[in-house]
């Protein structure tokens, strides 16, 4: 699979989609994978495999991708889709809700198909303070930009704006991220040194401090105490694998098993199997 990077850039009405967010807010947003979730995630579903706008599981299907009543009813996002990707090989197409002060935990994506799929991000609503990563590398998407995002590899994504961050996910049944654009790109996916964040190295006596959280962890605020993990992530140069491994420091010296055993379980559901 080639690397994550940009692939170019779509044109857009702000005007338009404004209309067609509207259309779908409040109730066209639901609840997804919400176990991955420090805050608020939510999705709208535009194609997939029923056309029940209320089934956001991604999972193998047969047949084309169905409009769901969001697809049907949000013109300019259906027209972009079909306008500039290969819908033959379109899966799921939505958009996809992260809310202010809300971190996803790392994780890999397709864990639970057969099938070989490419994600695309087209972000929507963003700001400087919206982030996505892989590995060791913290970056920015701009509005209106295309990108190929391996889901296959560990990752996550931050809003610490005050404002909702949305993006336009598609994935199709494709190896290379290039063919399901129907104008191709100059080139492969890249990585714009621009739209890389520089963080600062962990200060003095930070990952003691840190590590001291065990003395308040317990079941309530376990997801509390793995955000500060990931927002300290983002904002220091740590590999993103680091977080689980912080977490199972803290969740070890807590001194409930139960708790290690949560930890231990959530991180094999975000990077192995589920």
């Amino acid at each position: 699979m080639p690397a994550s990077g940009m692939l170019g850039r779509l044109p857009s009405d702000p005007a338009r989609m404004a209309l067609d967010l509207a259309a779908v807010e409040p109730h066209g947003f639901v609840d997804s994978y919400g176990e991955f979730v420090c805050g608020s995630w939510r999705t709208c579903m535009l194609f997939n495999a029923t056309g029940d706008g209320r089934d956001a599981d991604i999972r193998d299907y047969s047949g084309p991708a169905q409009p769901t009543e969001h697809g049907q009813k949000l013109a300019y996002f259906t027209e972009l889709i079909t306008s500039h990707f290969d819908l033959d090989r379109l899966r799921f197409a939505r958009l996809t809700r992260l809310a202010p002060d809300s971190v996803v935990v790392p994780h890999r994506d397709y864990l639970e198909l057969d099938s070989q799929l490419v994600r695309i991000h087209v972000p929507v609503r963003s700001s400087a303070e919206a982030y996505a990563s892989e590995g060791g590398t913290v970056y920015r998407m701009g509005v209106g930009e295309v990108w190929f995002l391996d889901a296959t590899k560990v990752h996550s994504i931050a809003n610490f704006s005050r404002h909702n961050r949305i993006h336009l996910l598609l994935d199709f049944a494709a190896a290379d991220p290039t063919s399901v654009l129907r104008q191709p790109p100059a080139g492969p996916a890249r990585m714009p040194a621009a739209s890389i964040v520089p963080r600062r190295p962990l200060r003095a006596g930070e990952r003691e401090a840190l590590a001291a959280l065990a003395g308040v962890l317990d079941p309530v605020n376990l997801m509390d105490v793995l955000a500060i993990l990931i927002k300290r992530y983002f904002l220091t140069r740590m590999d993103v694998l680091d977080v689980f491994g912080w977490m199972r420091e803290i969740a070890g010296r807590c001194g409930d098993p139960d708790v290690l055993d949560r930890v231990r379980r959530l991180e094999s559901r975000s990077l192995t199997a589920r």
